[in-house]
């Protein structure tokens, strides 16, 4: 891959300006510029002018470290086509990077998705079971009959069909 593209791997995503430095390194040793006073703006637009048509792959780690300001300055970059990033993550993403984490696809769904699932806890069979029991009290209360066991009865066949109808609607599990 060296060969057809510029590759770089960063182990950590930030400090980003430091990554950027390496990444306009990377493409042209030859460029001068006084890195102390250098911008990240100034950075990213260097970067895109040597970069010209050439391709760039960009291989990090820990993607769940990204702050909502890194994410903005990395997407900059993302948006152009010859510029690919591949990211690993350890943690869950936060809100403030899935949008971009959005735009990545994941190579192991299966194992990424038995890895976050075993922490969560599946409440929908219990909250059909409350709203029905609710429905079945509200069925009770408005039924003015004489008959009680018809009532109790009809009120029980009504919140099965609420439950099953739920189920229907909701999707299993």
């Amino acid at each position: 891959m060296k060969e057809d593209y510029f590759c770089v791997y960063f182990n950590e995503p930030v400090p980003v300006r430091v990554q950027l430095i390496k990444l306009l390194k990377l493409i042209n040793p030859d460029y001068s510029f006084n890195s102390s006073h250098i911008t990240v703006a100034e950075l990213k637009e260097a970067i895109v002018k040597e970069l010209d048509h050439e391709n760039l792959i960009i291989i990090f780690n820990h993607f769940e470290k990204l702050s909502k300001r890194y994410v903005g300055i990395y997407q900059y970059l993302n948006s152009f086509q010859n510029i690919q990033f591949i990211c690993s993550f350890i943690n869950k993403i936060n809100r403030n990077t899935y949008p971009f984490y959005e735009t990545f696809k994941i190579l192991n769904k299966e194992e990424y998705k038995n890895d976050t699932a075993k922490d969560e806890i599946n409440i929908t069979y219990s909250l059909y079971i409350i709203i029905s029991i609710i429905c079945f009290f509200v069925y009770i209360k408005s039924a003015n009959s004489v008959y009680m066991a018809a009532i109790l009865l009809g009120g029980a066949w009504f919140a099965l069909i609420i439950f099953r109808t739920m189920m229907y609607a909701g999707g299993r599990v």
